[in-house]
């Protein structure tokens, strides 16, 4: 989250001494620092015709006036300012910083030469030296709210959090009463971690101010970050209705949709965001991916979109790739990049490859991206050759990693989630760039050669003209599953103990589409007695669990009949938790990959609607893979009538629990080694096609 105005280039906002003696008229007499009374009269001369020189936008000519000037005055405060003003016009922040410093020296109470000295060192990264300065410009001027939201900013950046919130509240200038002051200040615990804090800071802004859109669209991230997306949309539309200029207050009120499952209106408002400001990464992600949820769009329009996001990247800048330790049956280093190293559904899938890539022909880097780390990182780490973790890096201090390894095919595991590193890939920081994993669709993206699928899920001909990218179908199947260590057993159906069947669905809730709520309602009438449960992080809050109970009984279902299990502490806890679960049915057009193989596992079968797109053809893929098309509907139709066959067949569900695990450990899904050789062998096919397109040329 970022005030409106936050996203420029540091040094734009350094300019502001620039700005400050380009945007107003100089002064006719000398500053504080050069008494009238005491100056020659030749000096006085010089400075008026030096400052109508300035005036007027005559540079250089009041540059020679202002150095005369110093030659009689060397300690002349206002020529020395001004002229570290025209230094940093011209790009010499060295030279500027100098002859600010003499400015002070001369006139120490000057507060716009603390101020502008201030900025300046914040420009070039030193905002610690800063903090002085921002310091005694407030000293003698405390009337200008403004100064102390940098000085805030700078405290923030260098650690000193207390006194961030100290400076953020204290000062005439920014009284108990004045909105700006609690909106800084609701940055400040923002950034800090300290949600609460943070919104209530931003209420009282907001009840200060009504009209201040940009600390509603604030608000409204926070409620979001806390889980509470029904109350921050009613922020956010404030925040649209007072400033519809901000793309804070669209990209706002699209991620409160968003986290409720309304990705229609979710990728309409962040359209909007994106329109007002195109270089925004993040809401150009989420909306991108609000799309896959959905089925408004259709596979070709998703497409499409992705393209429009890519063409930003046309002219990228490409640097030549030092081929130097390439020579031929060279051991191909393969380089993942994901920021999901970590209890994350990629990690369960990516687990495999790492352990077992024949390390004879294969050298393995791992490039971490994200600062949590968690018991899977470790175990992660220790299947790599070389683990490069960087907490949020810079894309210059990526690439310039990823070029000095001499990666040979680097393998993003994100696409357009969160934490991905796209832009990197943009400049072609190795031979082979590949997409694998993490994301359901293309990137977009024309520097990405390759991603990695399988037929079931992208079906040739019909998938491949909505890539950029080259398909390169894994024989078998494009995931390898790592089944959860210490599993519980698989439970008896819990139909036998009920009485009644119990659907159910442990899917993202971004997934619970109202087109699956309205299959589930059908399932549910055409099975007497049964009850639907539902495991999902967000339900939790009061609003969405509300927004979720209107929605199923729109839907036509029976609160009575619909269970919620709340999130559990651990992976282990909520794999027993399918004990509770007779049949599952999988989310459309959104299928579930991570939870569809959970269910599997603890012999839970999974019942699916086949689409026309990756995202909606995960669960054939699986489903093939271990035999059973017979759960695989190709229609709302079949859907529903494959999950009251099942209900009413006992004797097959039983079967079905009893076999599923065995059925899954014996298959693809589940064979690391085997899964591994077919992608090292794709692996060293591309490859191999990238030396003949190289030697061609």
């Amino acid at each position: 989250m970022q005030r409106d105005g936050e996203h420029c280039h540091p040094t734009v906002q350094a300019m502001s001494l620039v700005s400050r003696l380009f945007g107003k008229k100089p002064a006719v007499e000398p500053s504080a620092g050069a008494a009238p009374d005491s100056a020659a009269p030749d000096v006085a001369s010089l400075l008026r015709e030096a400052n109508e020189h300035f005036r007027v936008g005559r540079v250089e000519q009041a540059k020679l006036l202002f150095r005369k000037i110093l030659e009689t005055d060397p300690a002349h405060a206002q020529a020395l300012y001004v002229l570290g003003g025209i230094a940093l016009n011209d790009g010499d922040t060295a030279l500027a910083i100098d002859l600010v410093r003499r400015a002070i020296s001369a006139d120490p109470n000057n507060a716009d030469y603390h101020f502008s000295l201030a900025t300046v060192l914040v420009s070039v990264g030193k905002p610690a030296e800063a903090i002085p300065s921002f310091e005694e410009a407030i000293r003698i001027r405390p009337d200008l709210p403004e100064w102390r939201r940098h000085l805030v900013a700078a405290l923030q950046s260098t650690g000193r959090t207390s006194d961030a919130i100290a400076a953020s509240m204290a000062g005439p200038g920014q009284s108990p009463s004045d909105p700006q002051t609690f909106a800084d200040l609701g940055m400040t615990f923002y950034h800090l971690g300290r949600l609460p804090e943070a919104e209530v800071a931003f209420k009282e802004a907001v009840r200060l101010a009504p009209e201040m859109g940009a600390a509603y669209a604030q608000l409204a991230a926070v409620q979001i970050d806390q889980g509470h997306p029904v109350e921050a949309e009613r922020a956010a539309r404030r925040a649209t209705e007072t400033a519809p200029e901000l793309a804070d207050s669209w990209f706002s009120l699209g991620s409160a949709l968003s986290s409720q499952a309304r990705h229609v209106e979710a990728a309409e408002y962040l359209a909007k965001a994106v329109e007002l400001r195109p270089e925004w990464e993040v809401a150009w992600n989420l909306m991108l991916l609000s799309m896959n949820y959905a089925d408004r769009w259709s596979a070709k329009e998703i497409y499409q979109a992705h393209v429009r996001w890519g063409q930003r990247f046309d002219n990228s800048p490409v640097q030549p790739i030092e081929p130097s330790h390439r020579v031929e049956g060279h051991r191909l280093r393969v380089g993942y990049l994901s920021p999901d190293y970590r209890q994350h559904p990629v990690a369960f899938f990516i687990e495999a490859p790492l352990k077992y890539h024949d390390r004879a022909r294969f050298e393995i880097f791992c490039y971490h991206t994200d600062g949590r780390v968690d018991p899977m990182t470790r175990r992660l780490k220790a299947l790599a050759d070389h683990w490069r973790w960087m907490v949020a890096p810079s894309e210059q201090a990526l690439e310039q990693v990823i070029r000095e390894d001499g990666i040979d095919i680097l393998v993003e595991l994100s696409g357009h989630t969160e934490g991905h590193q796209l832009g990197v890939l943009a400049r072609r920081v190795a031979p082979v760039q590949v997409t694998y994993l993490g994301y359901p669709n293309t990137t977009g993206l024309a520097a990405v050669d390759y991603r990695i699928t399988d037929a079931r899920a992208d079906p040739p001909g019909q998938a491949d003209s909505i890539h950029v990218e080259k398909l390169v179908r894994l024989p078998h199947t494009f995931l390898c599953y790592s089944p959860p260590e210490g599993s519980n057993r698989v439970a008896p159906p819990p139909e036998r103990q009920n009485g009644y069947i119990t659907f159910g669905s442990f899917n993202n809730f971004s997934k619970l589409s109202p087109t699956v709520t309205g299959l589930w309602a059908q399932v549910l009438a055409a099975v007497p007695a049964s009850r639907l449960l539902i495991k999902t992080q967000g339900l939790q809050d009061p609003g969405v669990r509300t927004l979720f109970g209107s929605l199923v009984e729109r839907a036509g279902i029976d609160r009575e009949r619909l269970s919620i299990v709340n999130p559990t502490a651990s992976h282990l806890e909520h794999m027993h938790a399918y004990a509770q679960m007779d049949i599952s049915l999988d989310t459309f057009p959104y299928h579930g990959t991570t939870t569809t193989l959970d269910a599997l596992w603890m012999g839970v079968p999974v019942v699916t609607l086949a689409g026309d797109r990756h995202a909606s053809r995960v669960g054939v893929s699986i489903l093939t893979s271990l035999g059973l098309t017979e759960l695989i509907a190709h229609s709302p139709d079949e859907y529903v009538a494959i999950a009251v066959r099942l209900a009413g067949d006992p004797a097959r569900l039983e079967e079905l629990r009893q076999g599923l695990r065995e059925r899954l450990a014996g298959s693809a899904l589940t064979n690391g080694k085997a899964f591994t050789s077919d992608l090292e062998q794709a692996y060293q096919e591309i490859w191999s096609t990238q030396l003949g397109s190289a030697a061609a040329h």
